[in-house]
């Protein structure tokens, strides 16, 4: 009966002081700022399109003895208009001004939509208070008319990352904002790219 408390309380001792949501936005002071500013305009789509086979605002997962524990969702606001804000920042780092669109029948010229292709992070707690962390994403840049007809599409390489603790670590922070800043870096590359501004000139 002891050894089954003691079990109990082993269980319920990280669980019960998870962090179950994070930041999934960036400042523009932490990305790479292109030599040259774009100074153009571009529409952005105001919701990413998260293709995951997976809940819509699930961020990562806690693991307890690989037993599935509390999802890890993002903070203030849902997924998708998450990691289109922080895609907002990387195309004005980039020297753009952008105006963003609820749906593209709204705009008058081509759109760009981010697109969240993988986005994963999972808390291993085993045994406590030993812990690893592995995170994936990786996001794809789409130019769509208003009609919804696909003129260009560039995919990132993606990032990913284990992180090991000594003491069990509940946060996911520091995972998620590395893969999401590898990401917007790429990303800023890509749209500095002659192709891209072709795309999106009227």
């Amino acid at each position: 009966m002891r050894l089954a408390l003691v079990g109990l309380l082993l269980l319920m001792a990280p669980l019960s002081g998870c962090q179950t949501s994070v930041s999934v936005l960036v400042a523009d002071e932490d990305l790479a700022k292109p030599a040259a500013p774009a100074n153009l305009k571009v529409t952005l789509l105001s919701k990413a399109w998260d293709i995951r086979d997976k809940p819509r605002d699930q961020v990562g997962r806690h693991f307890f003895l690989f037993m599935p524990g509390p999802q890890v969702k993002p903070e203030k606001e849902r997924l998708d208009r998450a990691i289109s804000k922080s895609m907002k920042t990387a195309l004005e780092v980039s020297g753009y001004s952008v105006a963003t669109v609820d749906r593209l029948r709204d705009a008058t010229g081509p759109v760009v939509v981010v697109q969240i292709d993988d986005l994963r992070n999972n808390l291993f707690i085993f045994p406590y208070p030993l812990a690893t962390g592995w995170g994936k994403m990786r996001l794809s840049l789409h130019v769509l008319t208003p009609e919804g007809k696909e003129l260009w599409a560039g995919t990132t390489e993606g990032h990913w990352g284990i992180m090991a603790s000594l003491s069990y670590m509940a946060g996911f922070e520091m995972r998620v904002q590395s893969d999401l800043k590898a990401n917007l870096n790429q990303i800023i590359a890509i749209v500095s790219s002659e192709e891209f501004k072709k795309q999106i000139r009227p």
